[in-house]
């Protein structure tokens, strides 16, 4: 069913995807989507769990930083591995994650799910690295982490509705420059002075 929700999540986004296409297609019945899920955006949620699982590894893989140059720069190639790691997947996959990304600026119950999903075990892990940003001078202490996080996701969802189609899934030439813009503006938001 999670293929099937990700073909047309990509072809249709999350807007315009039916539930009763993903059952057909995936043969499955509307008693046995709902033994599973609750809704659309229950679905959604499952999909893109299921896909950020693979890019949990780059905040494990990521060194914790000794100076202010090497935090930023580690930011940096973590956003340049995003980009290549969605080059790698299949077409269907990028789009539908580039379709559901927006989707999660647009729609707040998507997003107050995937807040609340197994997606945040990944917040541990960026809480850590932004300590580190601020103990080695990179990140500005005046300001609490959760508050510094909170305002990166809030960038992130603004430039999102801003920069990024509502009606077909970014290019990834497109997620790239959405990428630079983003860290600039964390970056000026963030850094210590």
């Amino acid at each position: 069913m999670l293929d099937a929700a990700t073909y047309e999540f990509a072809t249709h986004g999350y807007e315009d995807a039916s539930i009763n296409r993903i059952l057909l297609a995936a043969g499955f019945s509307k008693g046995s989507f709902y033994y599973y899920f609750d809704d659309k955006p229950d679905l959604a949620v499952a999909v893109l769990e299921r896909w950020a699982k693979g890019y949990e590894h780059f905040w494990d893989e990521l060194p914790m930083p000794s100076t202010p140059e090497e935090f930023w720069a580690e930011l940096d190639r973590v956003m340049r591995r995003s980009t290549d790691q969605l080059r790698a997947e299949p077409h269907t996959t990028t789009d539908a994650m580039m379709r559901l990304g927006t989707a999660l600026a647009r729609h707040p119950d998507v997003l107050a799910r995937v807040q609340s999903s197994t997606i945040t075990g990944v917040m541990s892990k960026l809480v850590a690295i932004w300590k580190r940003g601020q103990e080695i001078g990179a990140v500005r202490s005046d300001v609490p982490i959760a508050t510094l996080l909170q305002l990166v996701q809030d960038v992130k969802l603004t430039l999102v509705r801003l920069l990024l189609p509502s009606d077909r899934a970014a290019t990834l030439d497109e997620i790239e420059a959405f990428g630079r813009v983003h860290l600039d503006l964390v970056r000026r938001i963030t850094e210590r002075r």
